[in-house]
């Protein structure tokens, strides 16, 4: 009713047009005036979003609705579908909505679209209705085969005139179909994305044809086209592995001529993850492909001419190998079954049917019954029958795959009167239940007998004693059931009359697996060992899970000591180290689904007889400094039951040098930090808890540093607690500048100077090329050159830069100290105090003591002879002088005489006096004379005090 109103509002608005539009099956009319029957299918307006103006109708379902609603729209000209949405489109113009093919939408959903008025008042529209109806003898209701033949292949609009084309665009006409053509862009000119014609320069930079417009506007100038352009098509292919190899060809419009030639270049734009594919003949019309591998390949080609240039895209998909297919098995439980009145159900359970993929359907069919049986059949894994009657059955099962193969088998249903005569068993109808539900009660009252039944005995099938389930009540009717199982089971009913007559009965009950059914984990017997055994197996292979069980994971809940697993994650492990004791260990299972389930093991280890200890020191090792602390690894020791006591001491042997640390000498491993270069030796001896003892020996070689020579240590004025790794980061970088790129400095290490605390940068320089490392002397004499010419290059002070180890020979006679850094000379060598305080300020002992006491000797001496001379010089001269003074003035010479009898100095007569030049300071030696009472004068060569100077002498 809603639909014959619709419809008949449509027809009041939208007048009398006829055409077929498909709606599901029927097909249906739509009278209107306006109106183009036609269906377009894979295709779009032509200017794609830039056709118009789109607007979504999503309250409106199906092709029929979107074009009726369209039809009553004064705006709309266009209804198309796509994805299930209806738009209406209004058009820009009748030519810009023209359908155009789209091969990549030609899928499993392509877009419709139906042309219902047009813009202008032309017959554009009519032209090519009417020529669809010329080419295809009516209407087209699929829109696939004559679509493409009209409009010419990928994105080409049909034309008849040039007025059925847009700007820039030429009607081409072939040969085959002179009345309809195809509008291909002019020289120059390419389709952009929205289905307009434009420059090819300016698509590749951007230039929309509104720009372009603006532009001429603004400066009154155009870009001129190229002379020649040409129309590249590569068809795209689909092969199937194992096929792997494909060809793909260029064809171009205009075909190569003969004075002319074409360069070809195909290129890969995409292809699958992990693409192993191989291209060869990429620079010809023809390009071989190999080795392709499974996805979505997409191709480039490019051709080149004499001013001439053209490109195009191509596909080639590489689908899987098309999978073998393994018919299903149907399988039906229980295949054989009994039923005795008055009981009248039964259960047929299919679900275990298998298939190597899956089982999509199940369909059961009576093929033999007693007349007047009609069941209702249910097409369900699992079949469920009543009303039965007396007769045999055969039901049979199809059971079809995801690849539409079958497979059938069938089941056998015998229904039994009742007979008067011995006892009739009942033991009810079949049941399921579902887990976790694993209780039940099984009714089996219904038993009949002419004289009454005397006793009831439930029991399980034969075939069904591996499986646990719990029975109580089993000598009454009413049978109790518990802890069940996943499965089929089968419980045997005889009940005996007074007469001794029995008889029996099954009942089935199917237990199934719940949604989240939690696996049942199994950790296997407990065990029971004897030392010196000290291992043993866990086995967890009997967990069990209806799907699969992801995951095992066993642990230790309790021992002795910690014991070890070889592997904790698999269902079957070797348990190690154990020790005398009782150990308990957990098995964890987890299913697919998360749910997860556990079980617990015993393990009891006991000792027979106690068997000593095995002491292991490790093993000899070899070590190269520089090293923080040696270890020596003793765990490996072994003992039946446990050792109790680990004991290490340092062989005579050994260095003695080495520091124990935190008592690990009595521990398994054994730590000694301060090492030097030599060889260590040590004794292992361990004792179990019975005093028995075994001992080892380790050797351990340390050899020295072999950088030793190449380290320096970089000395800042500034802590170790304020120097941050960027500071230090930068330091590096800046030596590695102030070294060129020579070389590349690798840090050993960063410390504290002990006493300062300042920060010790520990390096050596590496030469780049694999060569050896540069010496560290040399390296020091770089550094302090550069630091002496600027020592702001570092931007952290420097303290002092110096080799790691001294490496001053002292000249040969004497030890470098290496805290001080000073030569400690031999006997008789000394310093060269010249070059320690006037050269470059090393150490030395250059001097010997014996040459150094010659030359002070030989210096003293000459300075002595040098004093000596220059005193003699100056007397000389001083000598010189008073000669000359004594050639002027003649000296007097004196005698002493006799004096005259009565002279009053007749005192000295019996004295003579000499005075001689030694015994004066000089020839002028003047004497006070007495003067006499009587002046006498000299007579006879006397004078008359009584001197006579004669000489150099006075004589009295």
């Amino acid at each position: 009713m809603f639909k014959i109103l619709y419809l008949g509002l449509y027809l009041l608005l939208c007048g009398n047009c006829i055409g077929d539009y498909p709606d599901g099956d029927p097909k249906w009319q739509l009278p209107c005036s306006s109106l183009y029957p036609r269906v377009f299918t894979s295709y779009t307006p032509r200017g794609n979003l830039s056709s118009g103006t789109y607007t979504t109708q999503p309250q409106l379902n199906g092709m029929y609705h979107c074009v009726a609603a369209c039809c009553m729209k004064p705006t709309c000209n266009v209804a198309l579908m796509h994805n299930g949405t209806c738009y209406h489109v209004q058009c820009e113009s009748s030519k810009i909505c023209l359908p155009l093919y789209r091969k990549d939408l030609a899928n499993e959903n392509p877009p419709s679209m139906v042309l219902v008025k047009p813009v202008e008042e032309d017959e554009i529209w009519n032209d090519l209705l009417d020529q669809i109806n010329d080419d295809t003898g009516g209407f087209l209701m699929d829109g696939t085969e004559g679509d493409h033949n009209l409009f010419g292949g990928l994105n080409e609009i049909s034309c008849f005139t040039q007025a059925n084309c847009l700007e820039h665009e030429v009607c081409l006409k072939p040969g085959d179909k002179p009345d309809v053509g195809v509008c291909q862009c002019s020289i120059g000119y390419k389709r952009n994305i929205a289905g307009l014609c434009t420059l090819e320069e300016d698509l590749e930079l951007g230039v929309t044809p509104q720009m372009k417009a603006q532009n001429i506007k603004d400066t009154g100038t155009s870009v001129k086209p190229p002379v020649k352009r040409l129309l590249v098509s590569a068809v795209s292919k689909e092969v199937r592995l194992p096929e792997n190899e494909v060809t793909l060809s260029a064809y171009t419009v205009p075909a190569e001529q003969e004075n002319e030639h074409y360069n070809y270049a195909w290129s890969l734009l995409s292809q699958p993850d992990g693409h192993s594919g191989i291209m060869t003949d990429q620079n010809r019309m023809t390009v071989k492909l190999s080795n392709l591998s499974e996805g979505l390949y997409t191709f480039k080609v490019t051709v080149n001419g004499s001013n001439a240039y053209g490109e195009a895209y191509a596909n080639v998909s590489v689908l899987p190998p098309k999978r073998i297919n393994q018919p299903p098995i149907a399988i039906i439980s229980p295949a054989s079954q009994v039923v005795k009145l008055p009981n009248t159900g039964a259960v047929l359970d299919g679900s275990s049917s298998k298939d190597d993929d899956r089982v999509i359907s199940y369909h059961w069919e009576l093929q033999r019954g007693p007349i007047g049986y009609h069941p209702n059949l249910v097409d369900t894994p699992t079949l469920q029958l009543d009303k039965l009657i007396p007769g045999n059955y055969t039901f049979k099962l199809t059971v079809e795959d995801s690849n539409h193969i079958t497979n059938s088998t069938s089941a056998n249903i015998t229904v039994l009167k009742v007979i008067d005569y011995p006892p009739s068993a009942n033991a009810g109808q079949d049941i399921i239940i579902y887990l976790p539900q694993n209780t039940l009660t099984l009714n089996g009252n219904l038993s009949t007998d002419d004289h009454g039944i005397a006793s009831w005995e439930w029991t399980k099938s034969p075939s069904d004693q591996n499986k646990a389930v719990d029975m109580q009540n089993t000598r009454t009717p009413y049978l109790q059931l518990s802890n069940l199982e996943e499965g089929m089971y089968t419980f045997v009913l005889k009940v005996t009359d007074n007469s001794e007559q029995s008889s029996t009965a099954e009942v089935h009950v199917f237990v199934k697996p719940p949604t989240n059914k939690p696996p049942t984990a199994d950790a296997g017997e407990n065990i029971t060992i004897a030392l010196p055994e000290t291992k043993t197996v866990l086995d967890g292979r009997k967990s069990k899970d209806d799907i699969k069980i992801v995951s095992y994971h066993w642990e230790q809940m309790s021992g002795p000591n910690t014991a070890e697993f070889s592997a904790v994650n698999e269902s079957l492990t070797n348990v190690t180290k154990l020790t005398k004791g009782d150990y308990e260990f957990k098995l964890t299972v987890i299913d697919d689904n998360g749910n997860k389930d556990s079980d617990t093991v015993n393990v009891k280890v006991t000792q027979n007889k106690n068997a000593p200890p095995k002491a292991n020191a490790g093993g000899d090792q070899v070590v190269v400094a520089p090293i923080s602390a040696l270890i020596i690894n003793g765990s490996k020791s072994t003992d039946d039951l446990r050792i109790s006591q680990w004991a290490w001491s340092r062989d005579s042997s050994s260095l003695a040098i080495g520091t124990i640390i935190q008592n690990s000498d009595k521990s398994p491993v054994l730590m000694l930090t301060d090492i030097v270069p030599g060889r260590y030796v040590f004794r292992l001896k361990v004792v179990d808890d019975q005093g028995l003892s075994n001992e080892d020996t380790v050797s351990v070689i340390v050899k020295p540093d072999p950088q030793l020579l190449y380290l320096v240590e970089l000395t800042l004025n500034i802590g170790g607690n304020m120097l941050t790794v960027s500071q230090k980061d930068s330091l590096v970088l800046k030596l590695q500048m102030l070294l060129r790129d020579e070389a590349s400095i690798v840090v050993r290490n960063l410390r504290e100077e002990p006493h300062t605390g300042r920060a010790v940068l520990i390096f050596y320089v590496e030469k780049k090329g694999g060569k050896a490392p540069m010496r560290g002397p040399e390296v020091v004499k770089r550094l302090k050159e550069k630091l002496r010419q600027d020592s702001g290059l570092l931007q952290l002070s420097v303290a002092n830069i110096d080799t790691a180890v001294c490496q001053n020979n002292c000249s040969g006679h004497g030890v470098c100290d290496q805290e001080t850094r000073l030569c400690m000379c031999e006997a008789f060598w000394m310093q060269n105090l010249i070059q320690k305080y006037f050269g470059n300020g090393d150490s030395n002992c250059d001097w010997s003591i014996l040459y150094v006491i010659i030359a002070l000797l030989s210096l003293v001496v000459c300075w002595v002879g040098l004093i000596w001379g220059l005193i003699c010089l100056c007397q000389r001269i001083c000598t010189g002088k008073r000669h000359s003074l004594r050639a002027k003035k003649k000296p007097p010479r004196y005698s002493l005489l006799q004096p005259e009898p009565g002279d009053e100095s007749s005192s000295f007569s019996a004295h003579k006096m000499v005075l001689s030049e030694s015994d004066t300071d000089s020839d002028d030696v003047l004497f006070e004379h007495r003067k006499t009472k009587n002046s006498s004068q000299v007579r006879n060569g006397k004078s008359r005090n009584g001197f006579i100077k004669v000489g150099s002498r006075v004589k009295t």
